[in-house]
């Protein structure tokens, strides 16, 4: 037959990119694992157990970016790229918390665009961040949390880019301005809360000091 030996060597091609795509789905599966759990490791102040999280999800990565050495494709295409984001979420959230330098997509050996998306989605969290720190009585936490996410949301703002560039970027800009809006109505009514605390129990003090003079 003259294809035989053309579908042969065809064969032998896409069963090996079958092989590099399943590893890269259970690499992506483990990144994406590892950084929810450094995330949630994150809020509950546990930061050694976040970087063990975000160090076993770097191998991981590792792993699925030696993957798509011969098929580059797979960086956009599939799970590889929501895993990304996720890392690239986990590891600029604790940055921001921990008042680090923020890490580079080079640095994260990540792509752009994930690296944007996941700029906005550690925005969404540190309006956790702020609520809780909010319950703590931690006021200046919640301000700084804020000021955060202010800040990315004005970088992110003024990236224009279609969809098919830096996809979902736009919808993602858009939730950050109401949870900026929310959060600063948050912080502020938390902070006038405080200060009127504060002012009665000042009152009361300066009474209690009175009687007993």
């Amino acid at each position: 037959m003259k294809f035989e030996g053309i579908m042969e060597e065809i064969d032998r091609s896409l069963k090996a990119k079958d092989a590099k795509r399943e590893n890269i789905i259970l690499q992506s599966r483990e990144i994406i694992r590892r950084a929810g759990s450094a995330v949630l490791s994150i809020h509950r102040g546990d930061y050694a157990t976040a970087e063990e999280h975000l160090e076993a999800a770097r191998a991981a990565l590792d792993g699925a970016r030696c993957a798509c050495v011969d098929f580059p494709e797979f960086y956009y295409t599939g799970p590889l790229p929501q895993a990304f984001q996720e890392y690239a979420e986990a590891r600029i959230l604790l940055a921001l918390i921990r008042d680090r330098e923020v890490p580079k997509p080079a640095g994260l050996g990540i792509p752009p665009e994930p690296y944007l998306t996941g700029v906005a989605d550690a925005a969404g969290e540190l309006r956790r961040y702020a609520l809780d720190s909010i319950r703590r009585d931690n006021i200046d936490e919640a301000w700084r949390a804020l000021e955060l996410m202010e800040e990315a949301y004005t970088i992110l703002k003024a990236i224009d880019y279609p969809r098919a560039v830096v996809p979902n970027l736009r919808r993602k800009v858009d939730v950050m301005r109401r949870l900026v809006e929310e959060t600063r109505g948050d912080v502020t009514l938390a902070h006038q809360g405080l200060m009127i605390r504060r002012g009665i129990e000042w009152a009361s003090s300066e009474r209690g000091g009175r009687k007993g003079a």
